[in-house]
């Protein structure tokens, strides 16, 4: 990969690693405002309860102070009368003062205590359903109507109840407790934010994405609260939590940002690339044709791998160290046979006969599996005669390789000395293993014409081949003057750019042709 094609990825997986962290920080953040929003209307809506029950409270303590008082049989005014009132309003706790009626007109109370001219109330601001009748925040007679209240009467007696204590009455409020029966009354809090009576249809109506809301007292049906946010106390009430909210939301564009990042700068290394290419069978073959050295004629065909995927090219020396490091190199070889043997024999133009040739890794012939290659004679209906290269290396050494490579031979397998005179050459081992061919490495043709210290050693090679019985192929051959020494040093066979590069079957076939 070229400098310029890395700045461009690394250009374009910090775009994406930018918009993949935007999509996370929009997903968190609508989390967030949903579990916050949450939060938010529980909270608020268990204040409006909290405001409904005291609310609920004070009516239940006034009814029982009045039903207790309404089963006495008291008919006028009396000391023992006033002593009971107010032995009643001791026990009450949210009634302030007691009132008694003769005659539908006030004619004492536990403060002012027998009224020397009885008073009739003002006109009502609203009757419930059970006859109780109600004044709110009106001017109360025991504190000559400098100060006001809300006031209950059922049956004979009143109550002053205290409000205040529990909700208060400023109009400043973002509620409004008001009495939804046959008449509409506002009661307390804010009374600008409703001023109608409401059907119940109405009450009923709820939107789970809004803090709006009404709700009413469960045993006084016919009182409710209407809230409508004050955003600015909510602001003030959860200034910590949207200061969490945004280092979380920080955080998740960095966290996201670093994750998506490494993850696509990961998918462009080698490393991923060449384990998900062995997951998905991406590997492909091309093939060198070799051929022989006196006639020109194309016998064969090396096997060899290749990768490539969206990000482009791996080269061979890259991608097999992964290879061997992954512990895959016997599955790979399995692939590229069956994919090259399949290829291979559909191809029409391919004879039978042709040599081809097959890289393995030293490392594999120490496994009892090397041996099951039947499936690639199976493959071999054109009877290809079927090489098996090798580099020499102490792992073939063992005892055990050994006995797998004779195995094989004995299985109609030929077998290559891959690299000859650069590796671990023993002579010995070279017997032991009895092998078809030698190929002298790239490195030594390369040289020829310089007429080095290295190119000299070919003639030693060949007596090593000549002693051993063996054929000898010469890799890296690139133009006719190597060819030609190469023919006059009795070097049969010969591999290199001159015959042709690795290509695909299609143009090994072409070369088979235009060769015959």
């Amino acid at each position: 990969m070229t400098r310029p094609n890395t700045n461009n990825y690394f250009l374009a997986d910090n775009a994406k690693a930018v918009f993949a962290s935007l999509l996370c920080v929009i997903a968190v953040t609508l989390l967030l405002a949903l579990i916050t929003f949450s939060f938010v209307k529980t909270q608020e809506e268990a204040r409006a309860r909290q405001i409904l029950n005291n609310v609920g409270m004070v009516f239940r303590d006034a009814e029982l102070t009045l039903d207790h008082l309404n089963s006495l049989a008291f008919k006028v005014c009396s000391d023992e009368h006033l002593f009971e009132m107010r032995k009643t309003l001791f026990r009450s706790r949210f009634v302030k003062e007691i009132g008694f009626y003769e005659n539908d007109k006030l004619s004492c109370s536990t403060y002012l205590g027998i009224l020397d001219t009885p008073f009739e109330d003002a006109k009502p601001d609203f009757v419930t359903a059970l006859d109780d009748i109600f004044w709110i925040n009106t001017p109360l007679q025991l504190f000559e109507q400098r100060s006001t209240g809300t006031v209950v009467r059922r049956g004979r007696y009143n109550a002053v109840l205290d409000m205040n204590s529990v909700i208060g009455f400023s109009n400043a409020q973002d509620w409004q407790l008001f009495y939804n029966g046959d008449k509409f009354y506002p009661m307390a809090g804010n009374p600008t934010l409703i001023n109608r009576t409401l059907s119940n249809e109405m009450l009923a109506k709820s939107q789970f994405f809004s803090l709006n809301f009404i709700l009413c007292n469960k045993t006084y049906s016919h009182t409710c609260l209407k809230v409508v946010p004050d955003y600015k106390r909510l602001m003030n009430l959860h200034a910590g939590k949207l200061f969490l909210f945004f280092l979380i939301m920080l955080m998740t564009a960095a966290f996201s940002h670093m994750v998506t990042f490494n993850f696509l700068r990961r998918r462009r290394s080698i490393e991923y690339r060449v384990k998900k290419g062995l997951q998905q069978g991406s590997f492909f073959c091309v093939y060198q044709p070799f051929v022989n050295l006196r006639t020109g004629q194309v016998i064969g065909c090396e096997v060899l791998s290749r990768f490539e995927d969206d990000f482009g090219v791996i080269f061979p020396d890259e991608f097999i160290p992964y290879i061997k490091s992954l512990d895959k190199t016997w599955e790979f070889t399995l692939d590229m046979m069956k994919k090259s043997m399949t290829e291979l024999t559909s191809n029409p133009d391919i004879p039978e006969g042709f040599k081809v040739s097959f890289n393995l890794f030293p490392v594999d012939f120490t496994r009892n599996g090397c041996l099951d290659l039947d499936f690639v004679q199976a493959l071999n209906t054109k009877q290809f005669k079927l090489v098996l290269e090798i580099t020499e290396d102490e792992q073939i050494a063992t005892q055990s390789a050994v006995k797998h490579i004779k195995s094989l031979k004995s299985k109609g397998f030929l077998f290559a000395i891959d690299d000859f005179g650069v590796g671990y050459s023993n002579l010995g081992q070279l017997q032991t293993l009895s092998c078809d061919y030698l190929k002298i490495d790239r490195s030594f043709v390369m040289e020829m014409e310089e007429h080095s210290i290295r190119s000299s050693l070919i003639p030693h090679i060949i007596s090593i081949a000549e002693g051993l019985n063996v054929d000898l192929i010469a890799e890296g051959v690139e133009n006719c003057e190597q060819a030609k020494e190469l023919r006059s040093l009795s070097v049969g066979f010969g591999q290199g750019w001159l015959y042709g590069k690795p290509q695909s079957v299609e143009n090994l076939a072409e070369c088979v042709k235009s060769n015959v």
